[in-house]
């Protein structure tokens, strides 16, 4: 599982580093919502076209990139993730763009970036809403030329042909309006959009997820458990899982760690998961009707 969507590939592919996948990688669930991202997936890989996927966090914007890339052309090089807001802005500017010896402490050697690394493949820009704009303009003037400005380097590089895949969960329409993001790297970006719907909307697919995860955690004999009941698989249903997908993984791997008995009970359950269920089912008893159900002569 990668970012919140199962990947039913036999392959699982880490999430460190430039990455050549060795299958092709689906999406796991048979909702109306996933079969309509398949699609639309299968459409967009065809193409060369910059690719901007949105969606909350834990939904699965990272696993969706990679099916693109392992369904389209360059498929066979490299899939090269960046995390925009995991470093500061220095040292993602030395990430994606590589650096020369001596150019910063520490720099003891010439370093390619990702963006030379995955030449001829596909670079993942994550959370690409948290580029500074200075990291912003950068990004804008390589999208324009495809020129890799080395940190460090006098004159321009080489110049490298990758795909551009980004994915946020902010509103960049509303960060060009407060002057966090620039207007024309948004359409530079934006060519296709893809929204990756949230757990709570596609529900069919939560027993799905939870029996894939419960045999991944529980593969190998490493546990006893075997099944989840009936009355937690609705409550597991049920849950609006805010943290979507990841959340639902989290919560299995848990499970299966801290429950003793061969299947998982409602019991078992977060009283987070459990309060939810309760007032759903309030709520249900509770209806009034909006007419009267019987009527009296009087």
């Amino acid at each position: 599982m990668i970012d919140g969507v199962a990947e039913s590939s036999s392959s699982r592919i880490s999430p460190i580093g430039a990455i050549r996948p060795r299958s092709h990688v689906q999406l796991t669930g048979r909702s109306a919502e996933v079969t309509a991202l398949e699609q639309e997936i299968d459409r967009v890989a065809r193409s060369d076209a910059k690719v901007l996927i949105t969606g909350e966090s834990g939904v699965g914007k990272e696993i969706v990139a990679r099916a693109i890339h392992s369904r389209g052309p360059r498929a066979n090089h490299v899939f090269a993730p960046v995390n925009c807001a995991g470093l500061p802005e220095t040292l993602l500017e030395s990430e994606l763009f590589g650096h020369v010896k001596g150019s910063f402490t520490g720099a003891y050697r010439d370093k390619p970036g990702k963006l030379e690394t995955a030449h001829m493949g596909t670079i993942f820009l994550d959370e690409v809403g948290e580029m500074t704009l200075r990291m912003q303009g950068l990004l804008l003037r390589f999208l324009e030329t495809g020129e890799l400005q080395k940190v460090g380097a006098d004159g321009s590089g080489r110049i490298v042909n990758v795909r551009v895949i980004a994915a946020t969960n902010r509103d960049l329409r509303d960060m060009i309006k407060q002057g966090t993001f620039r207007e024309d790297l948004f359409y530079r970006l934006n060519v296709i959009h893809i929204v990756v719907p949230p757990l709570r909307d596609r529900r069919e697919d939560i027993p799905v997820l939870a029996n894939q995860f419960l045999a991944q955690f529980t593969g190998a004999g490493r546990s006893s458990i075997t099944g989840i009941s009936p009355e937690a698989m609705k409550a597991l249903t049920e849950y609006s899982w805010p943290g979507n997908v990841r959340e639902l993984e989290n919560v299995i791997e848990r499970l299966v760690v801290t429950v003793s008995g061969s299947t998982i009970g409602v019991e078992h359950l977060s009283s987070e998961i459990r309060a939810y269920d309760a007032v759903l089912l309030r709520r249900s008893v509770n209806v009034v009707a909006p007419w009267p159900t019987t009527f009296t002569n009087g």
